[in-house]
């Protein structure tokens, strides 16, 4: 079996496209925005169990967790911290789902400050889809709280809430996408700031 590894990695083809989308989503409604790019070994980028094993690696290896710790805001005082995913979260896949998202947040079509909401247009689906696929196809996934009945940490709000990046609350969304065959990652954050 090959050892599993994951680096943070900065993509120069998607790198500037994705800053302006980062920053017309930051600038719409008043939304937080945390992202990296990895490069990984081992994993099956196809599958919701790997996308689930790829977010579990990155909270577990201090390395992979800095867009995270460098976008924490210590407003409400404490400290930056991170924990596993909880046993009982899911992971799903997200075609078209992850881009609607992004693309109505940049398009103020999201979130609790926007004046018009709802889904995107194909066309800014388009540009949002054109921010990634200078990698190659992708797959999207989205991580999702666990719902087992009897669970105590399931039955609490926003379960699969596994760091205090947000003010230690709930946030919005958290996305993994894959590029299978070039071993490249992308996790995202995403929440509107009421």
């Amino acid at each position: 079996m090959t050892p599993r590894s994951l680096t943070p990695w900065e993509e120069p083809s998607v790198r500037t496209p994705l800053e302006e989308l980062a920053a017309r989503i930051q600038d719409s409604s008043n939304f937080l925005f945390a992202w990296q790019f990895f490069r990984f070994v081992g994993f099956d980028p196809r599958s919701s169990e790997g996308a689930l094993s790829l977010l579990q690696t990155m909270i577990a290896v201090e390395e992979c967790q800095g867009f995270l710790r460098q976008t924490f805001d210590p407003m409400y005082g404490g400290s930056f911290e991170i924990e596993p995913v909880h046993q009982h979260c899911r992971i799903v896949a997200a075609e078209g789902d992850f881009e609607n998202v992004l693309a109505a947040a940049a398009n103020n079509h999201l979130g609790a400050y926007s004046s018009h909401l709802g889904d995107s247009t194909p066309a800014e689906v388009g540009r949002v889809r054109a921010v990634f696929e200078p990698l190659g196809p992708y797959r999207a996934f989205q991580l999702l709280p666990g719902a087992t009945p009897g669970c105590d940490l399931c039955a609490h709000h926003a379960n699969h809430v596994f760091s205090s990046w947000f003010y230690g609350v709930a946030w919005d969304w958290c996305f993994v996408l894959t590029w299978p065959k070039a071993h490249q990652a992308w996790i995202g954050c995403l929440t509107d700031t009421d």
